[in-house]
């Protein structure tokens, strides 16, 4: 006799129940979606004049930081321009570098040195030490060593 095993029949895996299915309410869903969609509109529309105005403060600043920028490069050339010149800054006319340099030319040409001139102020004091009437000077009136 032959014995034939048979393999148990695996045990039945209990099949998942569906999730219960809830009946939605497409109608309210539209109705809430309607209202959030509203106050979103009614914060833009109060929000957008203030946005406008902050962008137009920001575009005024922008505008007032190139003119500031570049009136202080203007300075700073101006100012170069009259040191290697030797004129006044004051009275340096022009915008460009070009123009500037031109113009401190021009005045250069005008302006002489003014004032008296003394002989002999090219010395330096070291030279006048070796004076020989301010040796003999500082002879008569110096205190006497003891």
């Amino acid at each position: 006799m032959s014995t034939e095993v048979t393999p148990d029949p695996a045990p039945a895996v209990p099949k998942p129940e569906a999730p219960a299915q809830e009946a939605t309410d497409w109608k309210a869903e539209a109705r809430k979606w309607e209202e959030r969609s509203k106050a979103n509109k009614t914060a833009l529309d109060e929000l957008t004049p203030k946005y406008e105005a902050a962008e137009a403060e920001r575009s005024t600043l922008a505008e007032r930081v190139k003119e500031f920028e570049t009136k202080a490069e203007r300075s700073k050339t101006v100012t170069e321009v009259a040191k290697d010149a030797g004129v006044p800054a004051d009275a340096l006319r022009g915008n460009t570098r070009e123009e500037l340099e031109a113009h401190a030319e021009v005045l250069k040409a005008l302006i002489k040195p003014s004032g008296p001139v003394v002989p002999g102020q090219e010395k330096s004091p070291s030279k006048i030490e070796a004076d020989p009437m301010r040796s003999l000077a500082r002879s008569l009136f110096a205190p006497e060593a003891q």
